[in-house]
């Protein structure tokens, strides 16, 4: 096509040609700028996928974590439940198989491993992610764990020397009825020495009493006491005393006169905490008061007390 001189632009022609022109400036304007729209895009597009990629790389390794975890907490729910029927048995078996008057020490050692196992499981659950399983197995184990401390209380109350079991004097204790307790102290301490006709103990009865029953009966007094009674509380007083037995009575509180050396009479006990330190036991009556002559009191009291 011809050029068409300025000059004649407004002929029909003229003006073809200009639109002609203007219109292909506008096309190319359009290209560019959609050229320049589709890399932008492109660009935002691009980094929209790298973050969508990121983000789905971290979501799966997070499930792939808490697919593990359920899988190890499914595991371990399994093993606690077993080892929770096998620790139920267990101490069903000991309860059944335990003697009357005799006591197996290897019962309390396989308690005390048990024990150690299931508060091992405790732990492990407590760990791993809650579920309405480990909630229920860590009941059932803590539940174990004070079944296992129950047991392990009742079977330190039965002597292994005297096969003597001692938890009604424990209940007596735990209800503060302390006339009935010492009243249950003296008729043990006559049982294990095998003089409840006597009523009273001998020199020689006294130097073999069973030290491992004294303890269990003194760890109880001392225990629901609240550390006021019990035969290591009157051995402490008896020391302090220097083994004055008036000084001594008048402090645990045997004595009501302590120039005439007047004993008081048992049924005038003070049967409350609100007795001296050392009141109870009522040792006084176990070694021979109102049996014997007041003057091997002393002489008892160091055999008795020595024991101890």
């Amino acid at each position: 096509m011809n050029n068409i001189d300025v000059s004649d632009w407004k002929t029909p022609l003229g003006y073809y040609e200009r639109a002609i022109e203007e219109l292909r400036r506008a096309k190319e304007e359009l290209q560019d700028e959609l050229e320049t729209i589709k890399a932008s895009n492109v660009q935002a597009l691009e980094s929209n996928i790298k973050s969508f990629q990121t983000e789905i790389h971290s979501l799966k390794s997070e499930l792939q974590l808490t697919k593990e975890k359920l899988e190890s907490a499914e595991k371990t729910a399994i093993e606690a439940e077993k080892a929770a029927n096998e620790a139920q048995a267990k101490i069903q078996n000991f309860k059944d198989s335990l003697p009357e008057s005799t006591i197996n020490l290897q019962i309390i050692e396989e308690l005390a491993q048990i024990k150690g196992q299931v508060s091992q499981l405790c732990q492990t659950n407590q760990k791993s992610p809650e579920s309405d399983l480990q909630k229920e197995i860590l009941e059932s184990l803590s539940s174990l764990r004070s079944q296992f401390y129950q047991l392990e209380a009742e079977l330190t109350l039965i002597s292994p020397n005297s096969g003597i079991n001692y938890s009604k004097l424990r209940d007596l204790l735990a209800e503060h009825k302390w006339q009935e307790a010492d009243k249950e102290t003296y008729l043990y301490i006559l049982r294990i020495s095998d003089r409840e006709d006597e009523s009273w103990l001998d020199d020689g009865e006294i130097k073999k009493l069973s030290r491992h029953d004294l303890r269990i009966i003194n760890n109880l007094w001392l225990k629901y006491s609240d550390g006021k009674f019990g035969f290591s509380v009157q051995k402490q007083i008896w020391q302090d005393s220097r083994e004055d037995f008036k000084r001594f009575g008048d402090r645990v509180g045997w004595l009501t006169n302590l120039v005439d050396s007047e004993w008081r009479r048992y049924e005038k006990a003070i049967f409350s905490l609100d007795a001296p330190a050392g009141h109870f036991p009522y040792t006084v009556k176990i070694v021979g008061l109102g049996y014997r002559s007041t003057s091997e009191i002393p002489h008892r009291l160091k055999l008795f007390l020595k024991r101890y």
